[in-house]
């Protein structure tokens, strides 16, 4: 079994020592995405057949136009100047920047998209044109308020196969997990408090409060039709965003030379490359070996219960950097020990939270990959931020079962 578990790690510390490296991020996912498939049984020409069904898979095509439609969309509020008069408007509102670069990734945070991050990045960049913030933070800023709502937003996709796998509610699942995101709040708040500098004072306009109410939904119109179409119609998130974003770009005021540029400026090879290294990365998890070391795991966990539903939905969120993959791959193996006719509440917020900060961790993680890649940040930089915080989540998800779950 140890060598088992060397195996598994050998590949994450791999991945680590190429970003260090700074090898470009789609090429660090593939070579440590390959290595594992190796040590873990699959044969090359297995990989290569894996490598070619993630890349024309329906997922894979659904959320490289998710991605293509959000860097469009960044650039249609960028080219009709909406994220500079909703942060007018913001600032208008609130008064304070240190409230509002808080405020804008939350906002974006209530759409559950892969790569959501891409929406907010540019509206944070904004907010701090004028000061003197390092890409890293900027990073980890975006990323670190963008996912304050998953653990209570039942939109996302985790939550509702967590409800569907344990037979729960999202009203006992929101009584039981929402100290995290109050949690996550002060955690990034706490971040930014001692990391930001003396923040610059933009120039506010004075507008009634109505002009400035307006202004704020007039800058986002587009994500909040977007988020409403999801809620009110149950369309796809990828149709929901095509739909808008195509609206958006055919009603924009600008010559069609100026939205040719658009849609240039909008592709990203990078980012692109990126998405379909996380596929490619995530299918090698699912056809190899490594799903079978988790269930062993757990039959040789013995006394040490709570340390095994720590690290298996924590090492699958770390590796495949998707909420819907830990709890999809991971809940059911603990059906047994959580029950389902009248499930621990405590445990499946354990078991959720453990998950979710592997995916925060993850660097294959859309969010953190794509703000990185926005902002020019290097990931080991971010990780100076991400680190910490997340471990202050670890922390203070075992004293809640110290405390609260009382370790049954």
């Amino acid at each position: 079994m140890l060598i088992e578990i060397i195996k598994l790690l050998l590949p994450i510390v791999l991945l680590i020592i190429l970003l260090y490296l700074k090898l470009d991020l789609y090429l660090a996912i593939l070579i440590g995405g390959v290595s594992l498939a190796l040590l873990f049984g699959l044969t090359p020409s297995e990989i290569l057949k894996l490598s070619c069904q993630a890349t024309i898979s329906f997922d894979t095509i659904q959320l490289l136009i998710i991605i293509l439609m959000v860097l469009t969309l960044g650039q249609i509020l960028k080219a009709k100047e909406s994220l500079k008069i909703f942060v007018e408007a913001t600032e208008g509102l609130l008064k304070r920047k240190f409230l509002i670069i808080s405020i804008s990734p939350a906002l974006i945070g209530l759409l559950p998209m892969p790569g959501g991050a891409l929406v907010s990045a540019p509206i944070l960049n904004e907010t701090l044109k004028n000061d003197n913030i390092s890409p890293a933070l900027k990073t980890y800023i975006n990323f670190w308020f963008r996912h304050i709502w998953e653990y209570i937003w039942p939109l996302y996709p985790g939550l509702i196969l967590c409800a569907g796998i344990f037979k729960v509610d999202f009203v006992p699942l929101f009584k039981h997990q929402f100290y995290f995101t109050i949690i996550a709040i002060v955690t990034g708040m706490l971040f930014m408090y001692i990391y930001l500098p003396p923040l610059k004072k933009n120039e506010i306009k004075k507008r009634p409060l109505i002009k400035n109410i307006l202004n704020f939904f007039y800058g986002l119109w587009e994500i909040l039709l977007i988020i409403t179409i999801v809620i009110l119609f149950k369309l796809k998130v990828y149709l929901s965003v095509l739909i808008v974003v195509i609206f958006s770009f055919i009603i924009l005021k600008k010559s069609w030379k100026e939205k040719l540029k658009i849609l240039k400026n909008s592709f990203k090879p990078s980012i692109l490359l990126t998405i379909i290294a996380v596929m490619i990365f995530k299918n090698y998890i699912l056809h190899s070996q490594v799903i079978d070391l988790t269930k062993d795991l757990i039959t040789g966990a013995k006394g040490f219960k709570y340390i095994i539903m720590f690290f298996v939905p924590f090492i699958i969120g770390f590796l495949t950097g998707v909420n819907s993959a830990f709890a999809g791959i991971s809940f059911p193996l603990f059906v047994s020990i959580v029950g389902t006719t009248n499930p621990d509440m405590w445990k499946i917020m354990f078991l959720y939270v453990s998950g979710f900060t592997g995916v925060l961790l993850s660097p294959v993680h859309f969010c953190l990959v794509l703000s990185a890649e926005y902002y020019g940040a290097k990931l080991k930089d971010v990780y100076k931020y991400l680190l910490p915080s997340v471990l202050i989540l670890i922390s203070s998800l075992f004293l809640f079962m110290f405390i609260i779950g009382g370790y049954k």
